[in-house]
């Protein structure tokens, strides 16, 4: 019994090994907002990540997904890509699945907009 309990445990390790690493995907995303949201990705050789723009300490934008092998040499770095704008990116690297953000959210932007008006409406009509 004890044989086959390891048994099934060594399989279920295999095979959730070789399915990869799991990322989330924003191509564009402001502040908490993700405008371009695509499927996870799975990697096999690499890790997810994260790439933060800032100038000087504002945030701009991100975007997240997956790396691979030969670009794990920029993670974890801040690096200048833009001189006219001083715009840097900053690239950091996690080895978990969808460690590198938010997991999808069935929100969209309409439906926020929507909500908020909503809101506001509300609230002016109980303020009358």
């Amino acid at each position: 019994m004890r044989r086959v309990l390891l048994l099934g445990v060594s399989l279920l390790l295999s095979l959730t090994l070789a399915q990869g690493l799991v990322c989330n995907v924003c191509k564009f995303k402001v502040g908490s907002l993700c405008f371009h949201r695509k499927d996870p990705c799975t990697v096999m050789d690499g890790q997810c990540e994260v790439i933060k723009a800032y100038i000087e300490n504002v945030k701009l934008f991100s975007k997240s997904g997956c790396t691979t092998n030969e670009s794990m040499a920029h993670c974890n770095r801040t690096q200048q890509h833009d001189s006219i704008f001083d715009i840097n990116y900053n690239r950091t690297c996690c080895p978990h699945d969808l460690c590198n953000g938010a997991s999808p959210s069935s929100s969209t932007l309409p439906t926020r907009l929507l909500l908020a008006g909503l809101a506001s409406t509300l609230t002016a009509t109980l303020l009358l």
